[in-house]
């Protein structure tokens, strides 16, 4: 067994205990391996976008988060009949597709997204994500119809990359006013006002102590 050294209060130093022949050394535990997230723009999508959506997970996560090269949406994920992308593609082509090394994947668009949802085959959303899973995707169109103000648009696109997140990180939708994971029910513009662009303490609770320790 090859030695290691033990790290303490004091100066390093190394600790060996012989039994039965065989050198027992109280090691370092190894470093945890570092958690990327990786942010994807699909398409042509504003620098600044980016950069605040990249603002508002490292604001609240003690991860490493990068922006990627850009990659041209899937053709597969294309809507004609409403002239939208099929979320639910994006991200079944995201996980055929992975960025290297990334822990967490946050694919970002200024195109329209919709999905199924109940009864309704064509439902436009601002986003995306599988819950538990490693991808999500979000859109900047409905804020950019929507907002009267840059800062507003911006404010409401970083509120919906957190929810969005949340969704990876296990979170469903949530009950407590105000938490960033509160069903939006159609009205994009009104939840990411009203929200708080928190996670709450009863989604948080939701976390295993590892994941726990990421969130500011």
């Amino acid at each position: 067994m090859r030695a290691q050294h033990l790290r303490g209060l004091g100066p390093l130093f190394a600790v060996a205990v012989l039994l039965g022949g065989v050198l027992a050394v109280a090691a370092e535990a190894p470093a945890s391996p570092e958690r990327v997230v990786a942010i994807v723009p699909l398409g042509r999508v504003k620098q600044e976008y980016l950069e605040r959506i990249a603002q508002e997970l490292q604001a609240r996560m003690n991860v490493r988060v990068r922006i990627d090269a850009r990659r041209e949406l899937p053709k597969a994920a294309y809507y004609a009949p409403r002239r939208r992308w099929r979320a639910e593609r994006i991200l079944d082509w995201l996980d055929e597709t992975p960025p290297e090394g990334a822990w967490k994947v946050i694919a970002v668009t200024e195109a329209e997204l919709s999905t199924t949802k109940g009864k309704i085959p064509d439902w436009g959303i601002a986003g995306l994500g599988t819950i538990g899973g490693r991808n999500c995707v979000l859109s900047a169109y409905l804020y950019k119809k929507h907002s009267r103000t840059k800062e507003a648009l911006l404010r409401r696109l970083g509120d919906v990359a957190v929810h969005e997140f949340g969704h990876t990180l296990g979170f469903p939708h949530c009950e407590v006013k105000g938490c960033v994971m509160s069903d939006a029910k159609g009205k994009a513009i009104k939840s990411a006002d009203e929200s708080t662009g928190h996670y709450c303490a009863t989604c948080l609770g939701l976390l295993a102590p590892e994941d726990r320790a990421l969130v500011k």
